[in-house]
């Protein structure tokens, strides 16, 4: 008999996410179908990812300093971002995008999938937020102490997984949470390589590293570049069309009330961004894309 992962219509990147999410125990949420074991589960492997690369780092000379946590961290989510876009592309192309849409028209093949990144997603905002927010900023006799950036991005995690998590409840919006997130993560990978040359140029054991400079500058290059494309050009355009769907056009699958709390999560994001769109813009004109300079060094 065939399986729905043996499916010639099932992309195979998919295939891996069907069976992992399959495979997995579940722990459902009470009162609710929506497993959370799996999300759990991917917390508690980003958990020993984070560490463990926190010590790789050690081992490569780095000082045991904020720093070289905080390059842990970025390594951590360049896994979770590169893993995560392929299913959300192969998700995006394999149905009918329509970001209001209800989850039970789709094969039981591609509703697995969306729980599988929906949960792997909510793994990571789990892990990032415990962490993050608690354990590394965890101050004896004081408990987490968090900076107006913490909290900011503390509240990015909570919204995101409440979204995520009710989308999965109704049985509806998947697609909405699924085309942010891609347009959200598409520039993840490179920002957080930018964030790890950032703190290696500042460690003693690469003093030396004639290369690492050049390299900063180039993937600083690339990673504006981009930045610029997802949040100036590309984002505007995603987020008004699922503000558009969700509020006029899906409201017999997707409550009305529902859509507009869901509304701050699709524009905050959005709008958050504006600094970092100037600092990218700023970076282009004084970088060697825009002026014609070479970026002196090795590689």
């Amino acid at each position: 008999m065939k399986t729905a992962t043996s499916d010639k219509k099932v992309p195979k990147i998919l295939q891996f996410w069907i069976g992992l999410y399959r495979s997995s125990p579940k722990l459902y949420l009470p009162g609710t179908d929506i497993d959370f074991g799996f999300s759990l589960r991917c917390a508690f492997l980003f958990s020993a990812l984070r560490i463990i690369f926190r010590h790789v780092l050690y081992s490569f000379g780095w000082d045991h300093s904020y720093d070289t946590i905080f390059a842990s961290a970025c390594l951590a989510s360049i896994c979770h971002s590169t893993l995560l876009l392929p299913g959300l592309l192969a998700m995006l192309l394999s149905q009918k995008y329509v970001p209001s849409a209800k989850l039970q028209d789709s094969p039981q093949w591609y509703q697995d999938a969306m729980h599988a990144l929906l949960g792997f997603c909510t793994g990571y905002m789990i892990y990032d937020s415990f962490m993050g927010y608690i354990v590394e900023v965890w101050q004896p006799g004081k408990g987490p102490v968090l900076s107006a950036d913490d909290w900011m991005f503390l509240a990015h995690h909570i919204l995101t997984t409440l979204y995520m998590t009710s989308s999965r409840w109704i049985k509806a919006g998947h697609i909405s949470a699924m085309v942010l997130m891609y347009n959200g993560e598409f520039s993840a990978p490179v920002m957080n390589l930018h964030f790890v040359l950032e703190k290696a140029m500042e460690q003693d054991c690469y003093k030396d590293a004639t290369w690492l400079p050049t390299l900063f500058t180039y993937n600083e290059q690339v990673f504006s570049l981009l930045y610029i494309i997802c949040r100036v050009v590309v984002s505007p355009f995603v987020i008004g069309h699922v503000s558009y769907d969700l509020l006029f056009r899906g409201r017999k699958n997707v409550p009305l009330w529902l859509s507009i709390s869901w509304m701050p999560m699709c524009w905050g994001v959005q709008f958050g961004s504006i600094p970092w769109i100037y600092t990218c813009i700023d970076t282009l004109k004084n970088g060697p894309l825009m002026n014609g300079a070479v970026a002196h060094g090795e590689l």
